[in-house]
């Protein structure tokens, strides 16, 4: 097992390294010029040739990626072309990008699982039938059109839509706050982001582990609304707690914009293969056993249908958490909202290669992370995996 975790966390690495090699040679090649040629018109000639010598740009394209690979090597991120270090900056931008991701994900696939299970229970009803059209069009929408339409139907002429500000090569910030509240604040908006997102974490663990002993205990599944409903108050209550409610809840002032867009786009995923799962497992002896004994259809199906059809759809899920992540970013850069997506395409248009880069690099440390997550899952649950692996290594 120890051997088969080595072997794919080798490959994994492997892989990153060259999805960023690529990556780097693909927008050095593609991109016109570089920050000095364009963005620096009002200077002369020796201006320019100095100024390029103080970036790194004036040393050819494999001798800039092999000083990349060694601030890499010593977990140095570098600089961003304003100076600032890059660690600073995906600081203030990964709690804004967390929020979203996290919470959105959460929600997203308990309302996957339960219309899921709902829709493949009732069969080929029209609320069913519905229900799975609306869940596959919007999973197959253009993120930035959904974005659009969804602000347009529901938000307009409203002072909701008030996002981030882009300040060229500094970093976008949260805007539309009450500056009255925020004002005797020294805590900002990211940290407190960054709160936010842990409480939620929090909650939501120390909520299902208690969920999971009242289930054995009582024999029955809690619905996941109930799950959500307990896990938004608790959440709350945390906030209460600890004095930033109101910092928090002026946050989601903002947040739910592209929170209800990413959710829209991505429960139907979940939602398509939880029916597809359900009803292979409806096929199965053993549901007409425990229909034959006289059960509840709410235990047979809570208890025996979609336990055991939850493993593909999990596996699904973490499989997908890169393109979730994916859409995460083009959600931010359509509404402006302060993460690493706006963060990202800020930095494309100003040429500043570090920080795209090092964005770059942390989706796919996710990835990667992601899909370790699925083969240890794979192994523990499928014994022939690893063993075929480990037969194959020692052979």
């Amino acid at each position: 097992m120890i051997r088969y975790l080595y072997k794919q966390t080798l490959l994994s690495i492997l892989k990153l390294l060259i999805f960023v090699s690529i990556m780097f040679f693909f927008i050095q090649i593609m991109m016109p010029g570089d920050f000095v040629d364009q963005f620096s018109i009002s200077c002369n000639a020796a201006c320019r040739e100095n100024l390029r010598i103080q970036l790194g740009l004036d040393l050819p394209i494999w001798q800039r990626y092999f000083q990349w690979l060694g601030q890499l090597a010593s977990l140095n991120l570098g600089e961003s072309l304003n100076g600032q270090p890059i660690v600073d900056i995906l600081k203030q931008v990964i709690p804004a990008t967390l929020l979203v991701f996290f919470i959105g994900t959460i929600f997203s696939f308990m309302l996957g699982l339960w219309l899921g299970k709902v829709t493949a229970w009732r069969g080929s009803a029209w609320l069913s039938r519905s229900t799975t059209l609306l869940g596959l069009t919007l999973n197959t929408s253009f993120p930035p059109w959904l974005t659009w339409l969804f602000t347009y139907i529901f938000v307009r002429g409203s002072s909701f839509v008030v996002m981030g500000e882009v300040g060229g090569l500094g970093t976008v910030s949260f805007m539309g706050l009450d500056n009255l509240l925020w004002k005797n604040i020294v805590t900002p908006p990211s940290k407190i982001a960054s709160y936010m997102v842990i409480s939620f974490a929090f909650s939501a663990v120390l909520l299902y582990l208690i969920k999971s002993l009242v289930d054995s205990l009582m024999r029955k599944s809690t619905p996941g609304v109930i799950y959500l409903i307990l896990m938004t108050g608790t959440t709350y209550g945390i906030w209460r707690y600890f004095g930033f409610a109101p910092f928090a809840m002026d946050i989601m002032h903002l947040a739910w914009i592209p929170l209800a867009t990413y959710i829209l786009l991505t429960f139907g995923e979940t939602m398509m293969i939880m029916q597809s799962s359900m009803e292979e497992v409806m096929r199965s002896d053993y549901i007409s056993t425990a229909r034959a004994k006289g059960l509840p259809d709410s235990v047979v199906r809570e208890r025996h249908a979609a336990q055991n059809a939850l493993l593909p759809v999990v596996s699904r899920l973490v499989i997908s958490l890169p393109y979730l992540i994916t859409g995460v970013v083009i959600i931010e850069s359509s509404l402006d909202w302060p993460g690493m997506g706006t963060t990202m395409w800020n930095a494309l248009y100003w040429q500043n290669i570090p920080l795209v880069m090092s964005i770059l690099l942390l989706v796919g440390v996710l990835s990667l992370i992601a899909r370790l997550i699925l083969d240890i899952l794979s192994a523990f649950l499928d014994p022939r995996i690893r063993y075929g692996e480990e037969k194959a290594l020692t052979n």
